[in-house]
């Protein structure tokens, strides 16, 4: 499972569309897309600028809640359910 992976989510729930914990960000993956630009010149007002881009797509990878019900169980934690 996957959520947007933006800086200090991780340990954030992931909800479900009825709103119901559906799993919890455990990190973020920086995935490095290819489409790398190095000093490439676009149109700029009346004249041309030099960019550099190399852009990353990150994605919060998240444990699916039947893990973490396997835990609390295993360490005998009482939770509850919708």
């Amino acid at each position: 499972m996957s959520s947007p992976g933006l800086r200090g989510q991780s340990g954030g729930p992931l909800f479900d569309a009825d709103g119901l914990v559906y799993g919890m960000q455990s990190s973020t993956r920086h995935l490095h897309l290819g489409f790398d630009l190095e000093n490439h010149e676009i149109p700029a007002g009346a004249g041309t600028k030099k960019v550099t881009n190399m852009p990353f797509l990150h994605v919060g990878q998240c444990v699916h809640v039947s893990i973490i019900k396997s835990f609390l169980k295993e360490f005998n934690v009482t939770y509850s359910e919708a």
